[in-house]
């Protein structure tokens, strides 16, 4: 299979990566830093806080070999909000808007039979009380700009806990919203539970990764923490695996030391809020 990924350079994606590559799988990989291409894998730019260098990546695979999976598991999750140049929060920006013209750009070049797997996180459902503030809606405009947002909460961490779980939720959204669209496609959301030690965290420097690492998994239920191998082998699985090749819409999610197939939360089950919120999300990027 060739397997395009964002997010495979670091953490659970590359050991994922690795995986994929060490079965005998190609990989185009899309990374914002050079690393050395391999036998099996090339390594493009890509920056999702810069849409030239998504449109530039995609071009790059649509001019080479058929896809057979797309993976997309890049992900940003900051210490504080933060803004991009052209105003929008930049963790909804980076973690689905950007992902959302990179499936632009490459949907109508997938194949039948093509997979799509989106990473998404168990932030998103308010049953799971994570520690992380978790969504109020999926309105991609306010999301973007969130000082228009009703329901913005005061404390500076929770608007960026806020903004993280709730680009999660879009991911997740968007998973179940492209099954529709592409009903000749098997696509997928999966969360890989809490992961500790990798780079997802970098923006809050690395005393307070560290002890997030350490405090955080002891928070959650028990089954909710993994590991890089755990979760890497799992995202492998379902990009590559047999037994994953007719999903529509589904949602995958680590339960230690398990992967099973669950239900999102009420709203991400909402077809008609997914549905607005691909097309608020086109419109913003000036794609609809």
């Amino acid at each position: 299979m060739h397997i395009v990924m964002t997010g495979g350079t670091s953490g659970f994606g590359a050991e994922a990566a690795a995986r994929m590559a060490q079965a005998g799988h190609r990989l185009t990989l899309g990374a914002r830093t050079p690393f050395p291409d391999t036998a099996q894998t090339r390594v493009l730019p890509l920056d999702l806080e810069d849409l030239a260098t998504v449109d530039a990546f995609a071009a790059a695979v649509r001019s080479g070999d058929t896809v057979d999976a797309l993976v997309l598991n890049a992900g940003l999750q900051l210490a504080k909000p933060g803004r991009m140049a052209n105003g929008m929060e930049k963790t909804f920006f980076v973690n689905h808007l950007a992902h959302v013209q990179l499936l632009a750009r490459l949907l109508d070049w997938l194949p039948a039979g093509a997979r799509v797997v989106l990473t998404g996180s168990g932030t998103h459902d308010p049953a799971e009380k994570t520690p992380v503030t978790p969504p109020d809606h999926a309105d991609a405009r306010r999301l973007a700009f969130p000082e228009t947002d009703p329901a913005l909460p005061q404390s500076a961490r929770k608007q960026a806990f806020r903004a993280y779980s709730s680009s999660k939720l879009a991911n997740i959204m968007t998973a179940r919203h492209l099954a529709r669209l592409r009903s000749d496609l098997s696509v997928m959301a999966y969360d890989p539970g809490y992961v500790p030690w990798t780079g997802l965290g970098r923006a809050n420097g690395r005393v307070i990764a560290a002890i997030a690492s350490l405090v955080v998994p002891r928070l959650m239920a028990g089954d909710r923490s993994s590991t890089v191998a755990l979760s890497g082998g799992f995202l492998a699985d379902l990009a590559t695996a047999p037994a994953y090749r007719r999903e529509q819409g589904s949602y995958w999610s680590v339960r230690n030391p398990a992967l099973v197939r669950i239900e999102p939360s009420a709203l991400a089950q909402d077809d008609a809020a997914a549905a607005k919120l691909w097309d608020d999300s086109l419109a913003l990027l000036g794609l609809a």
